[in-house]
């Protein structure tokens, strides 16, 4: 968010206007940093194999989620309820990483059902 003229806005969109149409509290997310900021880890690695992985929990947005796959990232995630909207946000099995910590077996197994990536830290 940038103030501009006196008056904040978001990828060059006024706020007020946003707050006005949609009511407050509203979230706005820019599309253009969390594209630069997968360029810049792109570059960081350039060179070295590496998967980036965007952490679930942070936030679970399916349009955000939706819009970092288009960027060519996994999903890190930590409880099967993120592993499932994942899923219909459009990410394949093997694109999600289950990390889960002290879940049930059940969730274990309800991972391995679905194909995902299974990253077991204890048991």
């Amino acid at each position: 968010m940038e103030l501009t003229g006196g008056d904040y806005h978001i990828g060059g969109v006024p706020v007020r206007p946003i707050a006005k149409w949609a009511g407050t509290p509203v979230y706005v997310y820019d599309a253009a940093v969390m594209d630069r900021q997968a360029e810049r880890l792109r570059k960081a690695f350039a060179g070295t194999p590496a998967r980036f992985m965007y952490a679930c929990k942070a936030l679970t947005n399916i349009a955000v989620l939706r819009h970092m796959r288009t960027l060519g990232l996994g999903l890190d995630t930590v409880s099967i309820e993120e592993v499932e909207i994942g899923l219909r946000a459009g990410f394949t099995p093997t694109e999600i990483l289950f990390t889960p910590n002290m879940v049930p077996s059940s969730e274990y197994q309800r991972a391995a059902e679905l194909g995902v990536h299974i990253n077991i830290g204890s048991i």
